[in-house]
């Protein structure tokens, strides 16, 4: 039978420490995913439909996603 592994309070505490975001290579800040929804009309049918897609959000891209 497989041994039971206990991590001790330094383990937890390394790895509640560790920033695991992956960070912009211009401005250094974590980015952040964020859904973009974008409207489309279609003009054959007078409908609407939804473009959803994730993207990375950082101070470089910022006021571009968020217009």
């Amino acid at each position: 039978m497989a041994k039971r592994v206990t991590k001790g309070f330094a383990d937890k505490m390394s790895k509640a420490l560790k920033d695991s975001k992956k960070h912009c290579a211009v401005c250094g800040e974590p980015i952040e995913l964020v859904k973009h929804v974008v409207t489309q009309k279609v003009t054959v049918s007078d409908t609407i439909r939804f473009k959803e897609k994730m993207v990375g959000v950082c101070n470089c891209n910022r006021n571009e996603i968020y217009k």
